[in-house]
C-alpha cells in the first residue's frame, strides 16, 4: 500500500529531529500534518517549513504526558482533516542512571512520557482508524527497546523494551481491522534528545554503554524519515535504522545467555571498545 493514498498525518513530538523530518518528508508525499510538541518556537518553524511545501499544517503545545492536551490535540485534528491516516507517536525523553540509583520517580516520569505518552496517543486516535478501516500508526521506540546496550540507561531502555512490546500487540490488533503499525527502531540518529536528557547517580562526565562500532555511527534525521516513508510504502513492521542492528538482534536471540556474558565482560573492561 502505498503512502500516497493517504491525504494526513499527524506526528508527536514532531517540531524537532526524527519528528520534523517525518513532518516534512509526510508533506513532500503530499500529507497535510498535525504537529504536536512542547517547544513552541521550533512548533512555528516547522509549521512554517510544512506551510512553505504547499500543505496545510496544524501545530499544538501538547505534553504527550496529559490526557487533556491530547485529547484537545485530537479534537483539532478531527475537525481539520477528519480521519487520521498516518499517526506517528514520536515524543520522547530520556533518563539515565544505574538502575538501583534512579528515584522511581525519575522511572514514573520516563514511562510516562515514551510508553503511556504512545498509549495516550493511541487512545485518542485510533478508534477512528480502525471505524474507518484504514490509515498507519508508527510508534518511536529505539535499538535500545530491542538492546540493553548497557545498564546505567536502564529507565530509558525499559521504556523503549515497552514501546516496542506494546507495538507488536497493536499490530495482532489492528492490522486484521485495517489499520497497519510500524515500529521504528533507530540507533544513533543526530538528534537534540540529549536537551532534555536526566541523568541519575551518573557523574556529569559519565560516558555509558559499551557499542559495536556500527551503532556510534550516526545518521541524520533525514535519513531516518527516508527509511519510515519505505516502511509505511512497504507496510513493514520493523524499522532498524542501521542495518547491522537486526544481524545483531538475530544473533543475541540465538544464545542470549551466551550474549550477555561476553556483554557483561565489555562492560566490566575499562578499555574502549574498537566494534
Amino acid at each position: 500500500m502505498a503512502i500516497g493514498i493517504y491525504r494526513n498525518a499527524v506526528v508527536t513530538g514532531g517540531a524537532s529531529g526524527i519528528g520534523r523530518s517525518c513532518a516534512l518528508a509526510f508533506a513532500r508525499e503530499g500529507c497535510d500534518v498535525a504537529i504536536a510538541d512542547i517547544n513552541d518556537e521550533r512548533l512555528a518553524a516547522t509549521k512554517a517549513e510544512v506551510e512553505a511545501l504547499g500543505r496545510r499544517c496544524i501545530a499544538h503545545h501538547v505534553d504527550v504526558r496529559s490526557d487533556d492536551e491530547i485529547a484537545a490535540f485530537a479534537h483539532s485534528v478531527t475537525d481539520a482533516f477528519g480521519t487520521v491516516d498516518i499517526a506517528m507517536f514520536n515524543a520522547g525523553m530520556s533518563v539515565l542512571g544505574p538502575p538501583d540509583l534512579v528515584p522511581v520517580e525519575a522511572w514514573q516520569a520516563q514511562m510516562d512520557t515514551n510508553f503511556f505518552g504512545i498509549v495516550r496517543c493511541v487512545n485518542a486516535f485510533v478508534p477512528a482508524m480502525r471505524a474507518a478501516g484504514r490509515g498507519h500508526v508508527v510508534n518511536t521506540a529505539s535499538i535500545a527497546g530491542r538492546y540493553a546496550y548497557s545498564y546505567d540507561a536502564g529507565p530509558y531502555i525499559a521504556s523503549k523494551f515497552a514501546a516496542y512490546g506494546y507495538s507488536e500487540t497493536l499490530a495482532l490488533y489492528l492490522r486484521p481491522q485495517g489499520v497497519n503499525v510500524s515500529v521504528l527502531c533507530p540507533g544513533l540518529v543526530l538528534t537534540n534528545l540529549g536537551e532534555t536528557a536526566r541523568r541519575e547517580g551518573l557523574p556529569a562526565d559519565a560516558t555509558w554503554g559499551c557499542f559495536p562500532e556500527w551503532m556510534l555511527r550516526p545518521i541524520t534525521p533525514d535519513d531516518v524519515a527516508i527509511m519510515v516513508v519505505d516502511a509505511i510504502s512497504a507496510n513493514r513492521f520493523i524499522i532498524y535504522t542501521h542495518p547491522e542492528d537486526e544481524v545483531l538482534i538475530h544473533d543475541r536471540t540465538a544464545d542470549l545467555d551466551a550474549a550477555l556474558a561476553a556483554q557483561s565482560a565489555r562492560l566490566s573492561d575499562p578499555t574502549p571498545p574498537v566494534g
